[in-house]
């Protein structure tokens, strides 16, 4: 089923599922159209003494490719996954525990970390880990003719001129994170943001669909 906002821009179709590795806390398998990512949480559990907080949990995240060798761009996903995830969950709640995120890119045909991001989410609703809010990444490339693209594909990604990631939260859909590759004007920007907000709309409704389809089951 393909995916449209309240303006009619096409998303990718989603489909998750939820406990799909039984060893783990939480877990999720997504798919944005042919990307594909897979999450699972670990925690909150017993860490050493000198990656403590007494604050909060700590929070790890480990970034897997398909290819399996790590790279700096892989290092520079698993920050934004981590400080994303990080003002999601009620890390107040864990104190002195760590709290895991395995993420496995079995896919990537664009989108890449607008998918980990969501599936992130995903796997910690199952985990049952206390959150504020949950969050939803949305991508806007911008093409070689300046028009705007909501999750482009593979190839839109290559021949872009720009790419602008948005994260929001699930509240008041304020900007929790945001980054962007490529120039563009300032007017761009903002079309971008307030597309992306909206769409951000959709992908919460499908969070709550796929947690409402496992809360019947249970």
């Amino acid at each position: 089923m393909e995916i449209e906002d309240e303006n009619n821009f096409k998303l990718r179709p989603m489909k998750c599922e939820l406990n799909y590795l039984s060893r783990s806390d939480g877990s999720a398998i997504l798919a944005q159209g042919e990307t594909v990512v897979l999450v699972s949480v670990n925690g909150p559990l017993d860490i050493k003494s000198t990656s403590q907080s007494i604050e909060k949990a700590t929070l790890e995240v480990l970034f897997c490719t398909k290819g399996g060798k790590p790279s700096v761009a892989d290092r520079f996903k698993e920050n934004i996954i981590r400080q994303t995830c990080e003002t999601a969950i009620l890390g107040c709640l864990y104190p002195r525990t760590g709290i895991s995120l395995t993420i496995q890119e079995l896919e990537d045909f664009g989108g890449l970390l607008t998918c980990t991001v969501n599936c992130a989410c995903l796997a910690l609703l199952n985990s049952g880990i206390a959150m504020r809010h949950m969050v939803a990444a949305v991508c806007c490339a911008v093409s070689e003719e300046g028009n705007l693209v909501l999750e482009p594909s593979y190839t839109q990604v290559q021949s872009a001129s720009a790419l602008l990631y948005f994260v929001f939260d699930s509240r008041e859909r304020n900007l929790v994170t945001g980054f962007t590759e490529g120039s563009f004007s300032e007017n761009t920007y903002e079309e971008a943001l307030a597309r992306c907000r909206l769409a951000s709309d959709v992908v919460f409704d499908f969070y709550r669909d796929i947690v409402k389809q496992y809360s019947d089951v249970i």
